[in-house]
């Protein structure tokens, strides 16, 4: 009867808002009955009962949270809202309707909680219940008479199995939902690991691998150096073992970046790490600004923390920056990251295409970062006005990769109008 190690916690969150309907509903239900009954019959004893349902509906309506948890752990404790309801059909008789619905939803309530277990335990104790009420309210036996009828002894009891049916349904219903999410969270996640691969082969190629090419052709000519000219060979060796630090260095990086993105973290957590230890190493001022609540689908949220990385990164090698600003902020189902310098800037150009041809590669991979996101990149830029940095992706629909880009010349965007000028 506990939550099983494949429930997400979206899954717990949707039960839990369901329950919290439920105690709303039972609210309501305790404010008509009040309304419905009777002057002449309204009595001490009534009013208390009432009372005590829309009291305990709106406790569990507000503190649903750690009601759910409890309910779920000691089943037990559903048995004192089953004796509730009894009390409430003794007060207020089991015929009529009004005071017999409120106790209906606290079969709704096992189902959704228990499944079938919990279910058929609640319901029997709920009718044995039932017809001890029925027979207090007509102790002449249960002959079919003026105050007991069929419908009376069979139709209204059954109401509590069926109930805890449709709880039942739609806690299989939530289970089947967080399936599904799994499944899309691990078919994301290994998109975004084969992604990572093939990022993690070009920036080898590009940093590490030459750089031990380097080494390798160097260290082969050093014997040839050290039989001819002492001199340059000692100058080849410390090269070497420059090179050899660089080399050490751009690995480290390497990994830093694989374990910097943890899926399990929040994308708020994520940021604040990637840009505090990007600060420490490169020993400029960032000003963080993050919606903690705020998160992406695993491929979104991959492409969003890489362009957030390669923006930092050319601030460090590009700007001459002072000062960064990092903003994260979710607003109209779409999720909003800003990089704001205070450098040097640059004339951004109308055409994204000339980037190619002066070299700048690293923009023109952040806009095939926001498109692989469905997302939209704005760059603004000036010289001596700094350079901003905006990628948006929807909430929601940023859940697949679209296809690969073609050939270079159709992968890269038009600069828009809007997106060049001052920040």
């Amino acid at each position: 009867m506990a939550f099983s190690a494949e429930h997400t916690t979206d899954a717990l969150t949707r039960v839990g808002a369901t329950f919290r309907l439920l105690m709303q509903v039972r609210v309501l239900i305790a404010g008509i009955t009040l309304l419905l009954i009777p002057p002449d019959r309204i009595t001490l004893e009534t009013l208390f009962a009432v009372v005590a349902v829309a009291a305990v509906s709106w406790i569990g309506s507000r503190l649903w949270r750690q009601i759910v948890g409890r309910l779920v752990r000691h089943p037990i404790l559903l048995s004192l809202d089953v004796l509730l309801g009894f009390a409430v059909l003794e007060v207020g008789g089991p015929i009529g309707g009004v005071f017999f619905l409120s106790t209906v939803i606290t079969s709704a309530v096992a189902g959704l909680l228990y499944r079938w277990g919990g279910v058929l335990y609640v319901c029997l104790l709920q009718v044995l219940l039932y017809l001890m009420a029925v027979a207090l309210a007509a102790p002449q036996t249960f002959a079919l008479s003026e105050g007991t009828n069929l419908q009376t002894l069979v139709g209204q009891p059954a109401f509590y199995p069926l109930v805890g049916f449709v709880g039942v349904a739609v806690r299989r219903l939530f289970d089947q939902q967080a399936i599904t999410e799994a499944g899309r969270v691990a078919a994301e996640t290994m998109a975004a690991a084969a992604e990572e691969r093939a990022r993690l082969a070009r920036e080898m190629h590009d940093s590490v691998a030459k750089t031990l090419r380097g080494i390798a052709m160097t260290a082969s000519a050093l014997p040839a150096f050290v039989e001819r000219s002492p001199e340059r060979a000692r100058a080849e060796a410390r090269s070497i073992a420059s090179a050899a630090e660089i080399a050490s260095r751009e690995a480290r990086e390497l990994i830093g970046d694989l374990r910097s993105d943890r899926i399990e973290v929040p994308l708020a957590e994520t940021v604040e790490e990637v840009a505090g230890l990007w600060a420490r190493s490169a020993r400029i001022e960032v000003d963080l600004d993050l919606e903690p609540e705020t998160d992406l689908p695993v491929v979104a949220r991959y492409e969003m923390v890489a362009v957030l990385k390669e923006a930092l990164t050319n601030v460090e090698r590009h700007s001459r920056a002072q000062r960064v600003d990092v903003e994260l902020a979710c607003a109209d189902g779409a999720v909003t990251l800003r990089v704001r310098d205070d450098g040097r800037g640059f004339e951004l150009g109308a055409d994204a295409r000339a980037w190619l041809a002066k070299g700048h590669y690293g923009l023109v991979g952040l806009y095939e970062r926001a498109e692989r996101a469905n997302g939209e990149l704005a760059i603004t830029s000036a010289p001596g006005e700094g350079t901003e940095i905006r990628l948006t992706i929807p909430s929601e629909d940023a859940t697949a990769a679209p296809a690969a880009a073609g050939p270079a010349e159709h992968a890269v965007p038009q600069a828009r109008p809007a997106e060049v000028g001052r920040a």
